[in-house]
């Protein structure tokens, strides 16, 4: 009986003492930006797309190039698409959907991060009899991949940019 309750007290202690250190929950942002510039957009159309529509839900206005001003560099972006199971005849039962971003972050000449590849994947199942709506499937997730990098992005540059010097 005393080994139980000395046990929940312990739990009890330590949660409380994570509530009350300020801990924050992975993903969650901490910082405020107020206005960036973004470079080659034409690199990745339909990702910046996003990327813009992320930054207006946010207020963030975004500006010409200057002293302080955050830049994002856009280079490339690159789509991949693989089968990673099959039917019993040997046809795609699911496929894997890869989208990569890359990208670069400055303030002013100070380069934040150089060359960094941003990530989405997702995996969807493949019907032989409604191709259509396979290939419609695959749109749609494409899209959501494009929104899912546009909030890498804005989390990645939050965290870079800190308090502007």
């Amino acid at each position: 009986m005393f080994p139980e309750r000395l046990v929940r007290y312990v739990a009890l202690a330590i949660l409380l003492g994570v509530a009350g250190c300020g801990f924050q929950l992975r993903g969650t942002e901490s910082g405020h930006l107020e206005s960036l510039n973004i470079i080659g957009a034409a690199a990745a159309p339909l990702t910046s797309r996003s990327f813009r529509q992320a930054l207006e839900d946010r207020d963030i206005q975004i500006v010409p190039a200057g002293p302080g001003v955050i830049s994002v560099q856009i280079h490339d972006e690159r789509s991949h698409r693989r089968s990673v199971a099959t039917t019993d005849v040997f046809d795609a039962a699911e496929y894997e959907l890869r989208l990569e971003l890359d990208v670069s972050i400055s303030r002013g000449e100070s380069l934040l991060l150089e060359d960094a590849t941003l990530i989405s994947q997702r995996v969807y199942a493949v019907d032989s009899n409604n191709l259509s709506a396979s290939y419609e499937e695959q749109g749609l997730l494409l899209s959501e991949m494009r929104v899912n990098l546009a909030e890498q992005l804005i989390r990645r540059i939050i965290f870079l940019a800190g308090p502007a010097p």
